[in-house]
């Protein structure tokens, strides 16, 4: 149910879709009971111990660099819009820019 919420969620909002669009490509990966995709999830060091959905972030290449509990993005029965942005921003491409940071 978690899944359809985040998915109508970020769908139903402009600003979060643009950003995902720019910045990301997004995999859905089904885990159930009929399809489990055990040797995936021990690829991506087990994200299933945070439940579902999870979002795992790799870059280029396909190297994992973070997997996140989405419970930490949930405010009441949704999700919190500002958290969101924040979480995607992060985590995005221009993020790991040198250039970004060339005033710190």
């Amino acid at each position: 149910m978690w899944c359809a919420r985040f998915h109508d969620f970020i769908n139903a909002d402009k600003q979060i879709d643009s950003l995902i669009q720019s910045s990301f490509i997004v995999y859905h990966m089904n885990y159930s009971s009929e399809n489990k995709n055990p040797e995936m999830l021990k690829k991506l060091d087990y994200p299933q111990r945070f439940g579902f959905p999870v979002f795992i972030i790799l870059d280029g290449n396909g190297k994992k660099l973070h997997t996140q509990n989405s419970a930490y993005l949930e405010e009441g029965k949704g999700y919190n819009k500002d958290k969101v942005m924040e979480f995607f921003q992060h985590w995005s491409p221009k993020a790991f820019e040198p250039e970004q940071y060339k005033n710190f």
